[in-house]
């Protein structure tokens, strides 16, 4: 059974040096292909034990993928127990990383920048095994309502998401570059629950950060009529004062039922494990996750997007040695 982390976070800071450049390089030397019946490369060598997964909310997409995962780690790697661990996000993961050892936790790019841009502090610096998907910023209101820009929440009552979750950094910064901090009241509500504080009127909106779709959106809208409050226009503004992690993304038509499409930001998901991972468990984790796309997929649709050519590009947060090794071992 999952069990609740609440170490407390560290608010995200921007910071991106580029690498792909030269990872792109190593790639090229090759020595086998993806499509083969067994794992390689690391053999049994890898640490066996205990392997806890941080995840989020559990009908947020990181839950999700993490359950699935840890199943197919159990499945594919003998010895190693992995389990799912339910957290309120990003920044309760950053915490849960910092404490070493063998563990794993799904960061947003925004909340990974934080570690990356504190290399001297006390706690585990943490690796990157892959960039997974996109993050979408969901903002919900009720169709029956008049708010139709963040502007006209000005007063209202909003949930910015969790203490703890990598929504409650981006919901702020979407506030901030509004020029809305404190002309509305916030609300700390994660998804489990703030579509019923819609519903009852407790609040007037709600902020999520998710993959497409996220399970616990979808199920509000097929209850209730929603909309999707457009936020691309604040891309050019949140870049300029918190850094190049975010851009503008599109939540398409029939995402979630009777909402239309969605200009919004987008921002990129990580797979992180701290530095003193095991590196030849790295390997294989990494080797999981790339070649069993499909089954991840099958229960998250969002580990459809994975590729090598986007695992890699996880700045600002170093690839894991045993990834990278993995990587540089597969041909292009």
């Amino acid at each position: 059974m999952p069990y609740r982390v609440r170490p407390p976070g560290y608010p995200g800071r921007p910071g991106m040096p580029d690498r792909r450049t030269v990872l792109l390089a190593g790639l090229g030397t090759a020595a086998a292909a993806l499509g083969g019946c067994t794992l390689t490369g690391a053999g049994d060598r890898y640490r066996k034990g205990p392997l806890p997964i941080g995840t989020g909310v559990t009908n947020g997409v990181y839950y999700r993928y993490g359950r699935r995962l840890a199943r197919l780690l159990d499945d594919r790697l003998p010895g190693v127990r992995a389990s799912a661990n339910v957290t309120t996000g990003s920044l309760d993961n950053l915490q849960w990383l910092r404490w070493g050892g063998d563990r794993l936790a799904f960061l947003a790019a925004d909340v990974a920048g934080t570690a990356a841009a504190e290399p001297d502090a006390p706690d585990a610096p943490i690796r990157a095994l892959a960039r997974l998907y996109d993050d979408y910023l969901h903002l919900v209101v009720l169709q029956s309502s008049d708010y139709r820009t963040i502007d006209d929440l000005r007063g209202r009552h909003v949930s910015v998401g969790a203490k703890g979750s990598g929504v409650e950094v981006v919901a702020q910064r979407a506030l901030a570059a509004a020029g809305l901090t404190g002309h509305l009241t916030p609300v700390r509500m994660g998804l489990d629950y703030a579509p019923a504080g819609l519903r009852s009127g407790l609040i007037d909106a709600f902020f999520w950060s998710g993959g497409l779709p996220t399970a616990g959106i979808a199920e509000l809208a097929a209850r209730l009529p929603i909309r999707l409050i457009p936020l691309g226009g604040l891309a050019p503004e949140i870049r300029r004062r918190y850094g190049p992690y975010y851009r503008t993304g599109t939540i398409p038509s029939g995402t979630y039922v009777n909402v239309d499409e969605t200009q919004t930001l987008a921002l990129a998901n990580f797979l992180a494990a701290p530095a003193s991972f095991d590196d030849a468990l790295a390997y294989r984790v990494t080797e999981i996750l790339i070649r069993d796309r499909d089954a991840l997929a099958a229960a998250v649709p969002s580990a459809e997007l994975l590729d090598v050519r986007s695992a890699i590009q996880t700045d600002p947060v170093p690839l894991h040695p045993g990834a990278l090794r993995y990587y540089r071992s597969i041909r292009r």
